[in-house]
């Protein structure tokens, strides 16, 4: 075991002075990045930077519909607006922005220009206090009639109305299958579910008066609950069972009918902003790429803000480099994403009630992802596909995802961290009621250095961190808490190449945590691996503390008597302990505290937060 500490603790402890190095000189180079407080270490030592729009904008258009005199032919000024806010998206330009009044906006929003810079920013936002709603449905102005099939009258609960070409500019999502066989194509490890259910339903979604129906695969189905429809896709007819067995000609229907709401008009436009909306209602696909309802065309350096993101068939937003897996595609795609900057920043927005995911990317360099709220996401329950989550980012480079408030997520992991991940920290995120058969916290696939600490992790229906063929994987200073399986699972997928090498899980390290309840505990496939300084409570079942220390695994861990409960709505942790808990050497890069309070000291607690002192200890896990 010596031999294993010495050599894991050369990546995790030390910086190089290669990294240092080569931290500084891009960063002299790049001045517009500046660094985050208190400043954040990434695995290989060089410190994570961020940027701001800087802008003095030089000119402001408005969108305002309710204004008597709005029109798209207009000037945009606040006197004389502009109708929609794409008319405003094709004709805004660097240091200008756009500010939209309230309403609601029912179109796809496509700008065709980008900013030249972080002081040249284009901008997109609601006007203060204004609620901006833009959605991707249309109210179903057609007569519903008695539903029948095949001419023939089968309930009276039943009902049916057109689809109308002239409702959709492009594809129909109702006609438009959520993978389609060339979509399987792309996605080999998909394979299974080529022509099956829900993959062959179509994007569309309905609301009856703001809430969702659920989708039925046949007619027959349709008259066993109300809040169900049914597409008739040869006559382009649309058949509910409304909520309430109501008269639907009473009620007002939404359909969507667009698969993005923001979208540029060509891929690659940097230094965007887009602040204070609400999307919702998208008919979005399951292909891993192209399907964001704000979907950023493989753009850099954009800013994605205090926005809420709701009621989507798939993913939120979609911030990647790449754009296009196609087979036609790909290989050009591949070339140009891999030139892009990447630096974009996701934080203080709200996403549910999104089918597959709210944040999805492939290939993200130099992300920011924080201060997230995402809930009530994965309704779709196709985890198996391999492509939900509620943050699913894949092909990291040096991102940073921490401080997002995550909770109530099915049939997908609260975060994934998705192959070849390099130097990414995944930090102060709080997770809560997840159930996924990947775990709360997933890294896959990874070779090089990456870090998942001082993370809040509770009631998980799986593992809590989880990790399949990775190397070189820090798990420390978590808080994991009700796991029905592990705390911390690490295994490797048989036979799997990574990199034009065969899959390892070796030169892991799980350190200063503290488990509770997990009846797994920490189980690694690999003896090549390190765990130490980490506190079990009531991890027992298959889990057998003595024997685990045994095999040479944490000789200075320990178990003890910490009791602690969670109220989730009020995101309030209380906990305590009678027992006297140890302090454990500072890992590296660790040096503050889940609130970003300073540990003092070479000695810091287990998890993220200061032991309790005498009675019941009550922390807020909000604002972080």
């Amino acid at each position: 075991m010596q031999v294993k500490v010495k050599r894991i603790s050369k990546a995790i402890f030390c910086l190089s002075f290669f990294s240092v190095l080569g931290a500084s000189g891009l960063y002299a180079q790049e001045s517009i990045y500046v660094s985050l407080n208190p400043p954040v270490v990434l695995p290989d030592g060089s410190e994570f930077k961020t940027w701001s729009d800087k802008t003095v904008f030089t000119r402001t258009y408005y969108v305002d519909q309710r204004h008597p005199r709005a029109l798209d032919n207009n000037e945009g000024s606040e006197e004389n607006p502009f109708l929609t806010i794409n008319k405003a998206a094709q004709v805004v330009r660097a240091d200008e922005k756009v500010v939209v009044k309230s309403g609601v906006y029912r179109e796809l929003v496509q700008p065709k220009s980008g900013g030249d810079g972080p002081d040249k920013m284009i901008s997109f936002e609601a006007a203060p206090g204004a609620k901006v709603i833009i959605k991707g449905s249309r109210i179903l102005r057609r007569k519903w009639t008695e539903s029948k099939k095949d001419g023939v009258l089968s309930s009276a609960k039943l009902w049916m109305g057109s689809l109308p070409d002239d409702y959709f500019e492009s594809d129909n999502p109702f006609l438009t299958e959520n993978a389609s066989k060339e979509d399987i194509d792309i996605m080999p490890w998909a394979s299974e579910w080529a022509g099956k259910l829900p993959y062959t339903l179509g994007r569309g979604l309905v609301f009856q008066n703001g809430k969702r129906l659920v989708q039925r695969a046949t007619y027959e189905e349709l008259a066993k609950s109300p809040g169900f429809f049914w597409v008739e896709k040869e006559n382009k007819r649309l058949h509910i069972y409304p909520y309430g067995e109501i008269n639907p000609n009473k009620a007002t229907f939404e359909i969507t009918t667009q698969q993005h709401i923001f979208k540029p008009a060509v891929a690659d436009l940097g230094y965007i902003r887009v602040k204070g909306f609400i999307f919702e209602h998208v008919g979005n696909g399951f292909p891993r790429t192209g399907v964001g309802a704000l979907f950023t065309m493989g753009g850099h350096h954009w800013i994605i803000e205090d926005n809420i993101v709701r009621s989507v068939n798939s993913v939120g937003i979609e911030i990647g480099a790449r754009t296009d897996e196609t087979k036609a595609g790909r290989a050009v795609d591949g070339k140009r994403a891999e030139r892009s900057l990447g630096y974009m920043i996701v934080r203080n927005n709200e996403m549910y009630e999104c089918g597959t995911g709210g944040i999805q990317g492939l290939l993200v360099k130099n992300g920011l992802v924080e201060n997230n709220r995402i809930h009530h996401c994965g309704w779709q329950n196709v985890q198996r596909y391999w492509e939900t989550g509620a943050i699913k980012l894949l092909l990291n480079r040096g991102t940073l995802v921490r401080k997002n408030i995550i909770t109530d997520i099915e049939a997908a992991p609260g975060i994934w961290m998705d192959y070849d991940n390099i130097n990414s920290r995944v930090t102060q995120n709080v997770l809560a009621n997840i159930e996924s058969v990947n775990g709360a916290i997933f890294i896959e696939a990874s070779q090089v250095p990456n870090i998942v600490d001082r993370n809040f992790v509770w009631n998980v229906k799986g593992s809590g961190i989880y990790q399949h063929d990775c190397d070189e994987l820090t798990v420390a200073h978590n808080f994991v808490a009700h796991c029905s399986k592990e705390a911390v699972e690490m295994r490797i997928c048989q036979g799997r190449m990574v990199n034009g090498r065969l899959s390892t899980c070796k030169r892991n390290s799980v350190l200063n945590n503290i488990f509770i309840k997990a009846p797994k505990g920490v189980s690694f496939i690999d003896d090549d691996n390190l765990s130490d300084n980490n506190i079990f409570v009531d991890c027992g079942g298959p889990f057998n503390f003595n024997e685990w220390r045994k095999k040479g695994f944490g000789p200075n861990s320990i178990t003890a008597e910490i009791n602690a409960s969670f109220n989730q709505q009020k995101l309030d942790f209380t906990w305590s302990t009678e027992v006297k808990l140890p302090l454990y050497l500072k890992i590296g890069i660790c040096t503050h505290d889940f609130f970003d309070s300073a540990w003092k000291g070479e000695k810091v607690p287990a998890g993220p937060f200061s032991y309790p002192t005498a009675g019941t200890n009550s922390l807020k896990l909000t604002g972080l």
